[in-house]
């Protein structure tokens, strides 16, 4: 079996009692994404890496794993046992430690780059709406409320509708730019059936 199939069936594991925001449809995407944009990008560097990347990236997340020093050893023994070699997990776990939104960090490689593009993409346009809403129910939020900074509508205006300005490829900010466009008008459509606007 190929060695990114066995990364596949592990994270899938890994992954299977997640069923919102982090589930594994959403690292096979986060994969595809970033293939994509490697693809499309100038000297992108190592694809093998970018797409183990892009798998794994949620399996040592705080939101995920309950033990985020247990998950990062655990996914390095599992990539060693595969056959990646020390330096390859070394550049995938620089990647995935280096990526989320909240640590405010930015991989240092271009493969890294690529796969956080790719990462913040699922997190602008209709899908991304979709995990907003899915993950607040989880987290217990209200839909929304005025007022209500913790609502999952909040989310938009806190994160989610700053994600295009970060981006770092050109096929990233071009792709950004058109699910950004797609959330703004959500929200203007929202705040119109909210007020019942729509009903004049």
């Amino acid at each position: 079996m190929e060695k990114l199939q066995q990364v596949k069936e592990y994270t899938s594991r890994k992954l299977i009692t997640e069923v919102t925001a982090h589930d594994f449809s959403h690292s096979l995407r986060v994969m595809k994404i970033a293939n994509y944009i490697g693809n499309n990008t100038p000297a992108a560097g190592d694809l093998e890496i970018i797409n183990v990347a892009g798998l794994t990236h949620d399996i040592i997340d705080r939101k995920v794993a309950p033990n985020v020093g247990e998950a990062i050893g655990n996914l390095s023994d599992e990539l060693l046992r595969i056959g990646y070699t020390n330096h390859q997990v070394e550049h995938v776990l620089e990647i995935i430690q280096n990526m989320s939104y909240s640590s405010g960090k930015i991989p240092s490689t271009l493969e890294g780059r690529i796969v956080q593009d790719a990462d913040r993409l699922e997190a602008i346009g209709a899908i991304a709406i979709a995990r907003t809403f899915a993950y607040g129910g989880k987290l217990n939020r209200k839909i929304y409320e005025e007022g209500d900074e913790n609502s999952s509508l909040a989310h938009f205006y806190d994160k989610l509708l700053l994600l295009k300005e970060g981006m770092h490829t050109d096929i990233g900010k071009q792709i950004a730019l058109k699910r950004h466009e797609f959330m703004e008008a959500y929200l203007v459509q929202f705040h119109r059936e909210w007020d019942l606007e729509d009903l004049e």
